[in-house]
Order: structure tokens, then sequence, then C-alpha cells
């Protein structure tokens, strides 16, 4: 018979072969019951919610978040992926500040789908995941970064709320400075008639100090309208 350390190092193979192929959500179908539940009795496995996992440390003390916070979006994106197959995405804001660089994990993840059902799903820590039925941004607006369908940055820029741009100036500031001519962003603003988001836009490049961005947009729109 196995001794007990044979049998969770054979477990821990299982575990390593997944992480090898970079799996970091990981289902109960994914490990056979009897290596998930040696896993988890040992701390190299926790629980998300219901059928779902993430590798952890035996080290990490109880309640510690170390093991959620570095997996989080990896997790999140595996997990919509399998939900909503290619059907989702990001809110703009959300999208704005990954574009941005900000991997802060947020408190609660809004996410839309046509599969929406309007329910928040609770996670780990006090974070949670809200999906909200609602219709997809074209194609060509979707951008996936490391398995996250999110808005392209121009169409995030121009339907993330106002509040947003007072609540993460840093984030706007920063996806901004990406943008190197007036005729990214004006294509977009004159196919939807976007006059007030046009000027939004115009005050924030001001603030940037990129006048002659902000004074081409002004004065197309208006030509425009």
């Amino acid at each position: 018979m196995a001794a007990p350390s044979e049998k969770l190092a054979r477990s821990l193979e299982a575990l390593k072969d997944l992480q090898d192929r970079d799996v970091v959500a990981i289902r109960s179908s994914d490990l056979a019951r009897i290596d998930r539940e040696r896993l988890v009795a040992n701390g190299f496995l926790q629980a998300v919610i219901k059928g779902w996992y993430i590798p952890s440390s035996p080290d990490e003390t109880a309640g510690e978040s170390t093991a959620w916070y570095a997996s989080f979006w990896d997790f999140c994106a595996s997990y919509l992926n399998e939900r909503f197959g290619t059907v989702w995405c990001l809110s703009p804001e959300l999208s704005v500040s990954l574009h941005a660089g900000n991997r802060t994990v947020p408190t609660q993840l809004l996410v839309r789908s046509p599969k929406g059902d309007n329910k928040i799903t609770e996670l780990p820590h006090g974070t949670s995941l809200l999906s909200v039925r609602y219709n997809m941004p074209e194609l060509r607006d979707i951008e996936i970064i490391n398995g996250l369908c999110l808005y392209a940055l121009v169409p995030a820029l121009i339907d993330c709320s106002p509040r947003f741009f007072q609540q993460k100036p840093t984030d706007i500031r920063a996806t901004l400075a990406t943008i190197t001519d007036a005729s990214e962003l004006l294509a977009k603003l004159l196919e939807g008639g976007h006059t007030t988001i046009a000027g939004r836009l115009a005050g924030a490049f001001r603030n940037l100090g990129r006048e002659r961005i902000a004074d081409v947009i002004v004065a197309t729109m208006r030509g425009a309208s």
C-alpha cells in the first residue's frame, strides 16, 4: 500500500500537469476526486465557487487572500470563457483600466453578455461577479487580452461613463497618452454622433497638454453637425 506521502506526490503530479499547461482555474473534472480532495486537505488547492478551484500554498494562513488575488484575472478569464463561450465582454470602464495596465482586482467584476442572468456570483474575499444581460458590441470593437474579452480602447473610452473620468483620472491619462492622432477617435465619434463625448475627450486631451488633438476633435465635430 502506498504511503500517504506517495499518494500526495501523485496528486501533486496531477496538479503540476495542469499548471504546466497554464491552467489556473481548475474545474472539478480536471482532477480525479481523490486527487482533488487530497490537494484541498493539504492546502495545495482551494475552492473558489462550486466546481472550481485555484492552486494555493499550504504555507498560507487561513483566510489569507494572496492566492486568490494572484489568480483573479486568469481565473475569471477561464471561468467566463467556460460559462459564456466567446459571447461576453467586460464593461467599458474595466476595459479602459486594463488597457491602462491597471490590474487592480475590483470588488465586483461587471460582465456584459446576452447570456447574462443579472445575478451576482459571490467570489472569495469579498469579491463578486455580476453578469448583466446586455447586447454585445460589434466584433470589431472587442479585443482579447490574456483571455479577457475587452472593449477595444477607442470604443471603451467612448462608452465609459462620465463619472469614470473623475474616478480614474490616472487610467484615462494613461490610455489617452497612447493615442497619437485624432483620427483614431474621430471615425467612431462621427459614426455615433457623439458630440458630448467628443467634448469630454477633447477636455481630457487639453488637460494633458495635447491641444492639437483637442482642437481637431472639436473642429471636426462642429463641422459635421
